[in-house]
C-alpha cells in the first residue's frame, strides 16, 4: 500500500471512530426529583424540614476522568423552570430549583409535568430530553417519612450514646411504595449516608447502578466502627426513592419521588482526635436545612 493510501485509510478509521461516539459515552444517566426531608429527634419525634425540587446529570467514569465533558447543562419546563435552570459544574452536574415546606407548595412552582434536559458533549448535544412527573390519582408518589432505629451488638442503641468501638446497625420503616421497575432499568432505591462532625460524608451505601447498592427490599445497613470516633457528633441520613424510568438516546432517565430522614448521633467517651468538632454536627446534605452546611 502506498504511504498516501495508508494515511488516508488511517484517517478514515479515526473519523469513523469519532463518529461512533455518542452523548451517552459522556452522560451516564439523569435524575430529576421531588424530595421530602424530615428530622428525627432522639425522642423519636419526626419534624418536617422542607421539600425540594432537584435535577442531576451523572457523567460516565470516562467523562469524569477527562475532567468533565458534559457542559452547558440547563433544564426547562413549566412555571419556575420556564426560562431555564442551569446545572452546576460539579462532578455530578446538579441544580436545586427551590424549597418549600410541603409538596403541594412545591407543586405550585414546579408542577407535576414534563421537564427537559439540555446539555452539550464532545459527541453531540442533547436537546429537550423529556422527564415526566406523574401522580397516583390525586396522591403524590413520594414515600412517607422514614423512621430510623439503631442497634449495636444486637441491642437497641441510644443515638445520644453510641459506642464508638461497635458497628451501628441501622434499620428503617418499610418502604411501602417501593417496587421492582417494570422497565427493568433500576428498581426503587434506598440510600444510607453517614457524615462526620464537620459535615463530610464518610459512608455511603451506593449510588444508583453501583454494584451492591440498596434497593427497596433491603431493611438495614451497617455503619462500621471505623467511621466512628469517641466523643463526637455525627449525622445519619436514609432516603427512600420511588422511581419512574425511561431511556433517551441510550441515557437512562430517573424521575424520583423521595423521602429522607436525618438523625444526629453522639458517641460516648472523650474527643481527643478533633477538638474543632462543633456540638451540633454540620450537614453533608443540603436537605438538612436546620444544620450549618459543612465541607464537601
Amino acid at each position: 500500500m502506498h504511504k498516501s493510501a495508508f494515511i488516508l485509510a488511517m484517517l478514515t478509521v479515526a473519523s469513523c471512530s469519532e463518529q461512533s461516539e455518542k452523548p451517552s459515552d459522556h452522560a451516564d444517566y439523569v435524575v430529576i426529583g421531588k424530595s421530602v426531608n424530615t428530622r428525627q429527634e432522639h425522642s423519636g419525634e419526626a419534624n418536617l424540614l422542607n421539600t425540594v425540587f432537584f435535577a442531576e446529570i451523572f457523567q460516565t467514569k470516562e467523562a469524569v476522568a477527562a475532567g468533565g465533558t458534559v457542559m452547558n447543562g440547563y433544564l426547562t419546563g413549566p412555571a419556575n423552570a420556564a426560562e431555564g435552570l442551569p446545572f452546576s459544574n460539579e462532578e455530578a452536574r446538579y441544580l436545586t430549583g427551590g424549597r418549600k415546606m410541603t409538596i403541594p407548595e412545591l407543586d405550585e412552582i414546579f408542577p407535576d409535568a414534563t421537564y427537559y434536559y439540555n446539555f452539550d458533549t464532545p459527541a453531540g448535544n442533547i436537546r429537550n430530553m423529556p422527564a415526566t412527573f406523574k401522580r397516583d390519582g390525586d396522591e403524590s408518589l413520594n414515600p412517607g417519612p422514614v423512621t430510623l432505629s439503631l442497634s449495636q451488638a444486637g441491642v437497641p442503641a441510644d443515638p445520644a450514646a453510641i459506642d464508638p468501638d461497635q458497628d451501628i446497625y441501622i434499620t428503617w420503616s418499610p418502604f411501602e411504595k417501593g417496587a421492582a421497575d417494570p422497565n427493568a432499568i433500576i428498581d426503587d432505591m434506598i440510600y444510607a449516608m453517614f457524615g462526620n462532625c464537620m459535615g463530610v460524608e464518610t459512608v455511603h451505601s451506593g449510588h444508583a447502578f453501583d454494584p451492591g447498592s440498596l434497593t427497596y427490599i433491603e431493611d438495614g445497613f451497617i455503619i462500621p466502627a471505623s467511621a466512628l470516633h469517641a466523643g463526637q457528633p455525627f449525622m445519619l441520613e436514609v432516603e427512600h426513592s420511588n422511581m419512574e424510568t425511561d431511556i433517551y438516546q441510550d441515557i437512562e432517565i430517573i424521575v424520583t419521588y423521595a423521602a429522607s430522614t436525618f438523625l444526629d448521633l453522639k458517641t460516648t467517651g472523650e474527643n481527643t482526635e478533633n477538638p474543632a468538632c462543633p456540638v451540633v454536627p454540620k450537614a453533608f446534605d443540603g436537605g438538612a436545612t436546620d444544620r450549618v452546611r459543612g465541607g464537601q
